[in-house]
């Protein structure tokens, strides 16, 4: 009796353990479970903008700009000739799930100050079912996108 005890203890205390080990969270929330699922559930359409900590949604020169992850990356957007601009590249997780390496799109004129941007790492800020948001650095910038899911 004692060993099955021991067992289911020690069986439960494992889970517990698996449990509490795959509840890792990104820093502004959304668990790290199930990342790619949740990534590729959605469209995902830019709400906000910022550089350096200070929101410059109302100042860029693009507009409808949204991201997909299924089965490529792609994004789509309207620049500031009013001509659509759909790209396609490739997107993999790094080992943490915490950063997306992109490849194969081009940069983007987003600002007059900033100019253009490109980046090939995405730095995964918060995702969940309804939120996703990433930074990466360009230059001496910090820059945030906020999205929701369309």
């Amino acid at each position: 009796m004692k060993k099955v005890k021991y067992l289911f203890y020690t069986g439960m205390l494992s889970i517990l353990m698996f449990v509490l080990n795959g509840c890792e969270k990104y820093d502004e929330g959304g668990f790290i479970f199930k990342t790619e699922k949740k990534l590729k559930a959605n469209t995902w359409k830019l709400s906000k903008y910022l550089v350096d900590g200070v929101d410059v949604t109302n100042s860029i020169l693009i507009s409808n700009y949204e991201e997909n992850y299924e089965p490529n990356y792609s994004r789509t957007y309207i620049d500031k000739k009013g001509e659509v601009n759909n790209e396609i590249g490739n997107w993999t997780f790094d080992k943490s799930n915490k950063k997306i390496k992109i490849s194969g799109v081009s940069s983007i004129d987003i600002t007059d100050k900033s100019g253009s941007i490109s980046s090939s790492y995405f730095n995964i800020l918060k995702l969940d079912k309804d939120e996703f948001w990433y930074y990466f650095e360009n230059g001496s910038e910090k820059h945030e996108f906020h999205f929701i899911k369309k």
